[in-house]
This record gives structure tokens, C-alpha cells and sequence, in this order.
């Protein structure tokens, strides 16, 4: 998202109906780079947990970024061949045992695209001695989709680690409004069409995760994080269908991207710098 909509923070702030106090969360580390400016996206990586897979959205080429705990960056890496518009969120995902990675390109802030896109890959494996490397084109499988009933801006998605559907959630609708979609070999040959699946009760969602195992499930807007829990081998509609809860939140400049912890109970939020304010990754217990 651009900065232009920095304003409607405010606006977030008295529509919102229940914005509880905000924790202290645990500063983790400030975001130094100048190649990280527009941060909208972030997932934890399989190898490692101290490391995040982080990307910019709309202005970049088609690129991801490896940042350990501290925020600084290690590496970066490049998807040859790939056109990215305005890349929003970012999951991760296991296949025949092997890490992936899924880059959303789903930004569609004037709706003026009909068909957008998710690449998926193998989570990159890393020389330590190399800060640049590049995912070539033949090992990125393009999967195609379009909303059924009407063109959408997104920014928020993941992938229930138990049947590996990808689940999207709308932006600028008064209530954001699930859609899912699927990333299996027949899938990938054609452009899926989307059909809503219900609506949640909260508007301008702008990052979704959930946890490796599959029972916690984060959304967050720009003022507000909502955390469902979900009972063993319960599909993601009833599961959100479930009453919330939500969570203290330390509101950030331009916050779109939260991501889950893999090995401890907790969740990781990082924010774009608009007017080149302060970013930080932030680390919360939930």
C-alpha cells in the first residue's frame, strides 16, 4: 500500500470498536536498510527461526529479502523472469516435505487488474559467504486467479498447513470477505475464479497468518490485531466463523505484515516507512 493512504489511520482509530490498550511488546530490532522501505510482507523461515523472508510491495523489482531478529539484512534474492506489480503478502508453505515460499502479487489498489498472481518456489537455501542470489524462472510456477464477482485490492493471505489451500482475504471492502484457492498441478494450468466465502467482522485488512500447526490464525488491519483459535482438523471457515480475540497492538507507521513464530508462542509485526519514519520488528507473546 502507498502512502497516500496514511490517513486513513485516523479514520481506522474511531471506526474501530473495540481498540484495547496496547501491550509492550518486544522490540526486536530496527529496519536500517535502504533497500527495505516499503516492507508489506513477512514469514518466518524453515531453516531457520531467527531469520524472516520479507518483501517490498508496489516500486520493486521481484525481489525477497532475508532479515534476522535484530531486523538487519542478510541477503537478497531474485526471481528471474517475473513481472511483480505490487506485491502484498508473503506465506510459506511444505510440499513432498520441501519448504516453499508464496509471493502475492494481489495488490490492486484502482482495480484496474483483472487477473493477478502468486509464484511459488522453494524457499531459498543460502551461502552465508553470498548476500545476492537468484531463483531462476523455470523453478517459479506462476498460479493465475480473478474474483468471480468483481475486481479487489488484497494484501493479506496464507496457507492452512493441512491441505495446503491458499486462503486470501480482502482489503477495501466494508467487511473484508474470504476467498480460497488452490495451488494443486491441475490448478496452475488455468486462472482460478474466486467465489466469496463469508465476511469478517472488520474492514481494511492488511496481513494474515497462521501458525505451522494450523490452530492459531492472525489478521491485522492497521489498528487492530485479531487472533482465532482453531480446534484440531476444523476447516478455516467454521474455525473464523469462532469469536476472536484481540489482541494489544503498538500501532506502527504503515503496518501490513504479521507472521507467526515457529517454535515459540509468539507473533512478529513490521511496518513500511512512510516519510522515512522508524521501522521496527516487533515480537509479541499471545
Amino acid at each position: 500500500m502507498r502512502t497516500k493512504y496514511i490517513w486513513l489511520i485516523p479514520l481506522l482509530l474511531i471506526l474501530q470498536v473495540s481498540v484495547t490498550r496496547a501491550q509492550n511488546p518486544v522490540k526486536m530490532g530496527k529496519l536500517k536498510s535502504p533497500k527495505l522501505t516499503e516492507v508489506s510482507g513477512i514469514v518466518s523461515s524453515y531453516a531457520n527461526n531467527s531469520l524472516f523472508w520479507v518483501h517490498n510491495d508496489s516500486g520493486d523489482k521481484a525481489n525477497i529479502y532475508l532479515i534476522d531478529s535484530l531486523a538487519d539484512l542478510k541477503a537478497t534474492v531474485h526471481l528471474e523472469g517475473i513481472n511483480v506489480v505490487d506485491a502484498e503478502d508473503i506465506a510459506s508453505l511444505m510440499i513432498d516435505g520441501v519448504p516453499h515460499l508464496l509471493l502475492a502479487d494481489m495488490g490492486n489498489n484502482l482495480r484496474n487488474r483483472d487477473t493477478l498472481s502468486l509464484f511459488l518456489f522453494k524457499e531459498p537455501v543460502l551461502d552465508k559467504l553470498n548476500a545476492s542470489y537468484t531463483v531462476a524462472r523455470k523453478d517459479i510456477l506462476e498460479i493465475r486467479y480473478r474474483y468471480q464477482d468483481k475486481r479487489r485490492d488484497a494484501e493479506a493471505l496464507f496457507v492452512d498447513p493441512l491441505d495446503n489451500m491458499v486462503y486470501i482475504i480482502s482489503k477495501r471492502d466494508f467487511r473484508s470477505t474470504l476467498f480460497r484457492l488452490s495451488i494443486s498441478d491441475r490448478a496452475r494450468s488455468t486462472v482460478q475464479e474466486l467465489f466469496p466465502l463469508m465476511q469478517l467482522p472488520l474492514t481494511f485488512v492488511t496481513a494474515a497468518d497462521i501458525r505451522q500447526d494450523g490452530r492459531y490464525i492472525a489478521v491485522k488491519n492497521l489498528t487492530s490485531i485479531f487472533i482465532w483459535k482453531r480446534d484440531e482438523n476444523q476447516d478455516i471457515i467454521s474455525a473464523l466463523k469462532r469469536p476472536y480475540v484481540q489482541v494489544p497492538y503498538e500501532i506502527e507507521p504503515q503496518g501490513e505484515a504479521i507472521c507467526f513464530d515457529r517454535n515459540k508462542r509468539r507473533f512478529y509485526t513490521i511496518s513500511e516507512r512512510p516519510f522515512g519514519l522508524d521501522s521496527y520488528l516487533y515480537a509479541y507473546e499471545y
